[in-house]
């Protein structure tokens, strides 16, 4: 497509020097991906200033630049290189550069769905997979876990909500492959970014709200207002919201979809739709009388918690929206978890856990949950991650010890932080009596050895935090480890 018509497309606001109308094969945030006649989005993000790049790129001919309209480009580049390009200045480089995308990576996917909230995106967006490939659909979910078609992983993942740019590619990939429907995790980081931008979702679900991210939102409200934007700038005339009545912000995002007069169905013992009657838990199975549409119906659920079942529901509500029958319900006994989720590792004379739980929201969740299994103790191995929200440590590991026999700290993902410090933070404000049940130990294989070699007959352990993540981030950088495996490895030597 050629400049020209690419740029006539386009909505967002810009202006362009050295304009030269040239065919565009491509764009990208990367300069290593940057080739000839292709558009290089200069986009400065925590760790990295696109502008810092575009010296890379003055031997490639036809780069056109996509720059934010204060940037001082003398202070990257000669004149004599930036003469070379033909520059395109604009309030917000990731708006543009993904309306760009949108046109140069085009799709006819006629579904197009999306699950935000602080838990449950990966399980909601998993099931959902499951259940259209239960009925003989081609579908996929973008998220934590990667680009998933029916059962294949195309493309692994490094953000729970990818970049517009990249977005646009996989979307333009699976409509290749005719893929009919779409579900894809929104990150409140990923939709204050614009990273969704100009997608319009036929769904979008709301399952809970608790703390987390708040390094970058900075509090509560901001992150709300942030998870909430999504069911503004990426919804038409006919979305259907999808929502947890029983979370405690449920009515603030009923009105703004109401006042956006989007049709709503929700889900829970609140619900007006979907509606929770009675649930009990047998076993393996949560038994739930739900009614639906003024029938009643009674629905097993093979789930260990309840957080499952209502990531279910939400995920049925997703595929079959307000045509959802009773009969729908008979795909459930099928799904699996998502690796790392709530995922049994082990279960002979103990049980061994691994599940993603990060915030103090989930670990609350997998905690109260194994409490209703629990038979002797449950041991729980907990970490938090650096640079990020250091308020919610304290509050992660009182959760923790509410629930627990025994806690053992581990590091997660230290980043650029001393990983001691971190679990310092971790401790603060506890009492003697609570740091009797602690067990600080930092080296993760090391507290994975520690936890499971003190296991009695009937313990449970579970092992947060990482969930299917298959590395650690330590001062910079990405090391191989998997819970997985060295659970495993462990277990081969006992």
């Amino acid at each position: 497509m050629r400049l020209n018509q690419l740029l006539a497309n386009c909505h967002t606001h810009f202006k362009i020097e050295n304009e030269k109308d040239q065919e565009v094969f491509g764009i990208s945030a990367h300069s290593k991906e940057i080739k000839q006649n292709y558009i290089f989005s200069v986009v400065k993000g925590q760790r990295y200033n696109g502008a810092n790049f575009i010296n890379e790129l003055k031997d490639i001919t036809n780069i056109v630049l996509i720059l934010d309209k204060n940037i001082v480009l003398s202070d990257y580049t000669s004149n004599n290189i930036q003469e070379r390009f033909v520059k395109i200045y604009t309030k917000n480089v990731v708006l543009l550069s993904g309306e760009i995308a949108s046109l140069l990576y085009k799709n006819n996917i006629p579904n197009i769905n999306a699950v935000t909230g602080t838990n449950g995106k990966t399980s909601v967006a998993e099931y959902s997979r499951q259940i259209w490939y239960c009925n003989k659909k081609k579908a996929a979910s973008i998220g934590t876990l990667g680009t998933l078609f029916n059962k294949k992983l195309l493309s692994p993942s490094t953000l729970t909500t990818p970049d517009s740019i990249t977005l646009h590619k996989t979307l333009n990939k699976l409509s290749t492959n005719h893929c009919d429907n779409i579900i894809i995790e929104a990150s409140s980081i990923g939709i204050h970014q614009n990273r969704l931008f100009p997608l319009k979702f036929n769904k979008i679900a709301f399952t809970n709200l608790s703390r987390d991210h708040l390094d970058y939102h900075k509090n509560m409200r901001q992150y709300m207002i942030a998870k909430a934007k999504i069911f503004i700038n990426n919804s038409h005339k006919k979305t259907i919201a999808i929502l947890n009545s029983d979370d405690k912000k449920y009515s603030y995002f009923e009105k703004l979809c109401l006042d956006q007069r989007l049709k709503v169905l929700d889900y829970g013992k609140k619900a007006n739709f979907l509606k929770i009657l009675s649930i009990s838990k047998k076993n393996n199975v949560h038994e739930i009388e739900i009614n639906l549409k003024n029938r009643m119906k009674k629905v097993v659920m093979p789930s260990n918690s309840l957080f499952e079942v209502y990531n279910i529901l939400c995920s049925l509500l997703i595929v079959f929206g307000e045509k959802i029958t009773a009969k729908n319900f008979d795909c459930i006994k099928r799904l699996k978890n998502p690796k790392g989720r709530f995922e049994k590792v082990y279960d002979k004379n103990f049980q061994i856990f691994i599940d993603y739980a990060h915030t103090p929201d989930a670990i609350k969740n997998i905690l109260t949950s194994l409490n209703n299994l629990k038979k002797n103790r449950i041991i729980s191995i907990i970490g938090c991650g650096g640079d990020r929200d250091k308020g919610k440590r304290a509050l992660l590991t009182k959760q923790a010890l509410l629930l627990s026999d025994i806690v053992i700290l581990a590091d997660d993902n230290p980043r650029n932080e001393e990983p001691e410090k971190i679990r310092q933070e971790m401790l603060h404000n506890l009492s003697k009596k609570q740091k009797e049940k602690i067990v600080n130990i930092g080296d993760r294989k090391q507290a994975i050895k520690y936890g499971i070699n003190i296991l009695k007959k009937l313990d449970i352990l579970v092992i947060a935090g990482k969930g299917h993540e298959d590395y650690q981030l330590i001062s910079g950088e990405k090391k191989y480890f998997s819970d997985h495996e060295t659970v495993n490895s462990i277990i081969s030597q006992i």
